[in-house]
């Protein structure tokens, strides 16, 4: 079927069910940011591949919402649809549609699997909503759920057990006076149980939930995904294990329970037709426990930086020298995993690589496949954001490498996003400070010349986990609040950037580790925190216009290349050596 033929019988079913509106979000039961073949619902309906939208059906049209990083591919990708693209911001959101067009009579019907239960929260105060799933009633021979195996990750990259673990989130229900507690994030339950997996692509993580009680641990999981040894040895630790799909069974069973849920992270099914339970709403305890790396993890994670910068090292040596055999932009990220793949702790990349040459690198979350890739040659700025998931850490990074000749426009827009990641990175701030609120001084290089860009400045990123991971969270778009507070250990991306339509785009990422000043000039205005720069990998000197860094940003700058030589030059070999040597020569 095409995608017209789809949304017609969509709306047909719709009008046989007496529903006025019908929304579609990109989301699955755990709410993952990633989803697999089986919950691409957006995809399988409009075409639109983005990693968020919200598809929003009437009886006579369809609309997708999605914010500035996916409007240029949106607009691709809904051609062939009829699918009417929305553009959301701060001040347009598909809520405020809602509000506008529905009142209490409205029937609004969509998948309590996929619904959020804050976005219930809201939903509920303009509109009649409904528990109906109507993409399955069209989805023939839709793709079953991954079955692969699930794995322990070694100790030797962890301090603490999942026995360790669970009786750290033992004590937060205790405090919280939770008797139950309901886990259905995937990263949170990896974390707390040792464990990893490869259900989603570029994710070590596997489809499961978990439910801590006082005296016992239930792990729903599919059987086939633990082997015998493993089996064995959780259920030796006291961890009962359960069928997957037997998750909303064993909830309704629990009786006279004080359940403790994270409502950004569970959806609205499970908790129907649950009986004499006391619901609990706060953070997942583990939400911070895992945000916060400890000496060992920030330890393994200084490690997997070097083994990416000798990868990175390697790969723009050699896209240096071969850059002009007109590779695409396909064959470039194909070669950028290649030489990520030669270290022994390498699992996998950390998400889809991002290779895009002046237009296309204007299109935030651009991804070139094998038939549609533009082929490098010619002038212009080559835009390059990858990562890898290592047994010891997970890395995020971006870079942008200059073709041929390029303008001094070009070298202008390279610097001021220089300017604004040297900005954020030298930052100093008080701790538990609301981070949202950190995001103005990276965006003041750019303000002042009335440039921005329309993504968030930086966002958390797990240990050998999500590359995006709460509740940091660098964005002005973000409202401040208790729940993304500044701590100790916390990883998160520094990225700014500038994207002109149909020319270019520029962006540069670093991942910093959050540290507590410990020699404070002062005393009685209480602790500051400060961003350490994990990320090895040397800036384009022919892209920087040096007339426009002052002495702070030259100081940093050196500083920085000085600490990547130091780190990586004797893992590289003497080709490899001679070009980190000239990236990083003091300007």
């Amino acid at each position: 079927m095409t995608y017209k033929q789809k949304i017609s019988l969509l709306q047909k079913n719709m009008l046989k069910n007496k529903i006025d509106i019908y929304i579609v979000l990109n989301s699955d039961p755990h709410l993952s940011e990633y989803l697999v073949q089986h919950h691409q619902c957006i995809s399988f309906m409009s075409g639109f591949k983005g990693s968020y939208g919200v598809l929003v059906f009437t009886h006579n049209n369809a609309f997708l919402w999605t914010d500035g990083r996916y409007w240029l591919q949106a607009q691709k990708e809904l051609k062939e649809s009829g699918v009417i693209l929305k553009k959301q911001d701060i001040n347009h959101t598909f809520k405020d549609w809602i509000k506008e067009y529905c009142n209490s009579k409205t029937t609004i019907g969509i998948d309590f699997k996929t619904l959020p239960l804050t976005l219930e929260k809201d939903l509920k105060k303009y509109c009649n909503l409904k528990h109906y799933d109507l993409i399955s009633k069209i989805w023939i021979n839709r793709p079953e759920l991954p079955t692969y195996n699930i794995y322990e990750h070694s100790k030797k990259f962890y301090s603490l057990s999942r026995i360790d673990k669970i009786a750290l989130v033992h004590k937060e229900m205790k405090r919280l006076n939770a008797n139950a507690h309901f886990i259905s994030s995937l990263d949170d339950i990896a974390w707390i149980l040792n464990l990893r997996g490869k259900d989603i692509e570029f994710n070590p993580l596997f489809f499961s939930f978990l439910l801590i009680m006082e005296n016992q641990i239930l792990f729903f999981i599919n059987p086939k995904k633990l082997n015998h040894s493993l089996k064995n040895k959780l259920q030796n630790e006291g961890i009962i294990l359960k069928n997957y799909e037997n998750i909303h069974e064993e909830l309704k069973k629990l009786n006279n329970t004080t359940l403790l849920i994270d409502p950004s992270k569970t959806t609205s099914f499970f908790i129907q037709g649950l009986k004499n339970i006391t619901i609990i709403q706060d953070l997942n305890p583990s939400t911070y426990l895992k945000s916060c790396k400890d000496k060992k993890e920030i330890s393994c994670i200084k490690k997997a930086m070097i083994e990416d910068g000798v990868a990175l090292c390697r790969f723009y040596s050699w896209l240096e020298e071969n850059i002009h055999l007109g590779f695409n932009e396909f064959e470039i990220g194909e070669k950028l995993s290649k030489l990520r793949s030669m270290s022994p702790y390498y699992i996998s990349d950390s998400f889809a690589n991002i290779v895009g040459f002046n237009a296309n690198g204007a299109i935030i979350h651009y991804k070139a496949d094998e038939k549609n890739s533009s082929v490098i040659k010619g002038n212009g700025l080559l835009l390059i954001d990858s990562g890898g998931q290592y047994l010891n850490g997970t890395t995020d990074i971006t870079r942008v490498f200059p073709i041929g000749k390029i303008s001094a426009k070009q070298k202008k827009d390279y610097t001021l996003v220089l300017k604004a990641l040297i900005s954020i990175s030298t930052t100093i701030f008080p701790k538990n400070i609301s981070m949202p609120l950190l995001d103005s001084i990276t965006r003041k290089p750019l303000w002042e010349h009335q440039i921005n860009y329309n993504h968030g400045s930086g966002h958390g990123v797990g240990y050998f986990l999500s590359v995006h991971e709460g509740p940091q969270n660098l964005s002005y778009t973000t409202m401040p609040s208790l729940k993304n507070q500044t701590k100790k250990g916390m990883i998160s991306s520094l990225e700014p950037g500038i994207y002109r339509k149909d020319k270019w785009g520029i962006r540069l990422e670093n991942l910093a580790i959050i540290l507590d000043i410990e020699k404070a000039k002062e005393q009685e205005f209480g602790n500051y925190l400060y961003f350490e720069t994990l990320t090895l990998c040397p800036f384009e000197r022919k892209c920087i216009d040096i007339k426009l860094l002052n002495s702070k940003e030259k100081k940093w700058l050196n500083n920085y290349h000085k600490e990547v030589y130091k780190k990586l030059h004797k893992k590289l070999q003497t080709k490899e050596l001679k070009w980190l040597k000239k990236k990083t020569a003091p300007i």
